[in-house]
């Protein structure tokens, strides 16, 4: 892996620190911070907060990796709103957006904003000064997932029209195009070195694509659009969710699936590896799933949840937690599972 690393951030006052240093225990409970009742405490979900988020559909929802007490949220009414996680109201809205806002996306320390729009435009957000960095023209229609490069000075974007593309925030151009989903691209992730990125579509495939060689190196298919993916970030695996109910682990090395879940109820909305257990995380509208990750045969952990419109998913390891943002209307729910618990659950 090369030594490159992503420079350290600056200490200062602003939304890219918040919660970075002394994030705050995820308590259960109301917005209103009022003590959770006996029968909520014997529970494994919670619902943290709700809150109206825009004055339409809110359409999309981000954490920040780095601390995860910062929100953001776009919205139909061309607003994107950045929340502190458990504060009712927002720290600031970013407007000057030309069409509904489709995704979003913070960079690793949380001081740039990347925001995807529904008439195909890119808007960058410096949030310490509150300020459109620039605007980027390159899709022909809905921007629908946006991604950084581990290394930050680089992110992808993925489109309704089918394409992937790179671009370089330094310079504020894409430098790469990449064709050949025949559907909508939902999701898109780097490698942890940086060299490669997948993405997952509406026409059921994942594609990984070799950004040193600028081709693609091969392609994985589901039997459904794919929902999420997830790289692990020591092994060569890749960990993808779809919309035909099931999630699967593929090898890196000979792309080809070793271990696929049994068919769900619903579709598996995120992916995410979970190194302390060796376990994968799997989320749909009704569940969230711990399962081995060379056996995906049989959940060793289940909760039910009631989580409709998820938008994305934190593992806190160190609180044994996860963090999960749904979006209904126009609200926003903040939710947390307790992945501790199970031994309790189950006296």
């Amino acid at each position: 892996r090369p030594d490159r690393r992503p420079p350290r951030a600056r200490r200062r006052d602003g939304p890219g620190q918040l919660g970075c240093r002394n994030a705050e225990p995820l308590r259960a409970g109301c917005a209103s911070g009022r003590p959770r009742s006996r029968d909520s405490m014997a529970k494994r979900v919670w619902k943290l907060q709700d809150f109206v988020a825009h004055a339409g559909k809110a359409q999309c929802a981000r954490l920040g990796e780095k601390s995860g007490q910062v929100l953001a949220t776009g919205g139909e009414d061309k607003k994107v709103n950045i929340w502190k996680v458990g504060k009712p109201n927002a720290l600031m809205s970013l407007q000057g957006h030309t069409s509904a806002v489709d995704s979003l996306v913070f960079d690793k320390q949380e001081e740039v904003l990347v925001v995807g729009c529904s008439g195909g435009s890119m808007q960058v957000w410096n949030l310490e000064y509150r300020k459109m960095a620039g605007t980027l023209s390159g899709h022909r229609t809905s921007c629908g997932a946006v991604e950084f490069h581990p290394y930050g000075e680089f992110f992808a974007s993925g489109s309704v029209d089918t394409n992937l593309k790179i671009w370089d925030l330094r310079r504020k151009s894409c430098i790469q195009t990449y064709k050949g989903h025949t559907g909508a691209i939902n999701a898109i992730r780097f490698s942890p070195h940086g060299r490669w990125v997948a993405t997952g579509g509406e026409d059921n495939q994942v594609k990984i694509w070799d950004l040193s060689a600028g081709k693609l190196m091969r392609d994985l298919v589901h039997k459904g659009p794919i929902r999420s993916i997830a790289f692990h970030p020591k092994e060569y695996l890749l960990a993808t969710g779809s919309a035909d109910r099931t999630a699967k682990v593929w090898s890196l090395e000979t792309f080809q699936a070793v271990a696929s879940t049994e068919l769900g109820s619903s579709p598996v909305e995120a992916v995410k590896f979970w190194l302390e257990e060796q376990s994968l995380i799997a989320a749909s509208q009704d569940a969230l799933r711990v399962y081995p990750v060379d056996n995906l045969a049989v959940a060793h952990d289940t909760c039910e949840v009631d989580w409709r419109g998820l938008q994305d998913m934190r593992l806190c390891a160190s609180e044994e937690k996860v963090v999960s943002i749904s979006t209904e209307g126009t609200q926003v729910g903040i939710w947390v599972a307790d992945l501790g618990k199970k031994d309790a659950s189950m006296k």
